[in-house]
C-alpha cells in the first residue's frame, strides 16, 4: 500500500538549527510531516502538519514554476518503507519559521519531544541518516553555509 505524505525541513535562519519531533513509533527524531488529506495540496499538508506537531507557523522556501499560481517546487520526494511493507511517498520542502526569534516548539500528542538541533547535535541524537544529508544540503544551497 502506498500513502502520500508531505513534510518540512524547517531551519531557523538565525542559528541554522533544524526543527525535529521525536516520532512515537520509530523512537527517532524526524522532520514534522504527515499524510496528505483529501482535497489538500502537499504544501498545505506540510504547513498544517508542522503547526499541528510543533505550534510553529512556517514559510516554505522555493519557487512556483512555471507559473506564479502553481505549487511550490518541493526539495525532493522520498520513498520510505516501514516494517509492515507500506510505502510512504513523502514530498519534502525546505522551510523557515515565520517568527524565527520566538519559535519555541510545543509537544503534540503525535510525538514524545520537539526541539531545535544544530548539525553537530544530530550526531548525539537518534535520527535517520537522510535527516543529516538533507539538512547539509539545505544549509549549503539555501543558506550558503559551507560544510
Amino acid at each position: 500500500m502506498k500513502q502520500f505524505c508531505a513534510s518540512a525541513f524547517v531551519i531557523n535562519p538565525i542559528d541554522k538549527k533544524i526543527l525535529l519531533v521525536k516520532h512515537k513509533k520509530f523512537n527517532k527524531w524526524v522532520q514534522p510531516g504527515g499524510h496528505i488529506e483529501f482535497d489538500e495540496l502537499p504544501e498545505e499538508t506540510a504547513l498544517r502538519e508542522v503547526y499541528e506537531e510543533t505550534g510553529i507557523k512556517i514559510k516554505l522556501l522555493g519557487i512556483r514554476f512555471p507559473r506564479e499560481d502553481d505549487c511550490i517546487r518541493p526539495l525532493g520526494i522520498q520513498k520510505n518503507r516501514n516494517k509492515e511493507g507500506e510505502i510512504h511517498i513523502d514530498i519534502i520542502y525546505p522551510a523557515v519559521p515565520i517568527n524565527p526569534i520566538d519559535c519555541e516548539p510545543k509537544i503534540s500528542e503525535e510525538s514524545t519531544g520537539a526541539g531545535w538541533f544544530s548539525l553537530n547535535e544530530l550526531n548525539n541524537i537518534s535520527v535517520f541518516q537522510d535527516i543529516k544529508i538533507t539538512m547539509q544540503y539545505i544549509l549549503k544551497y539555501y543558506f550558503n553555509q559551507k560544510d
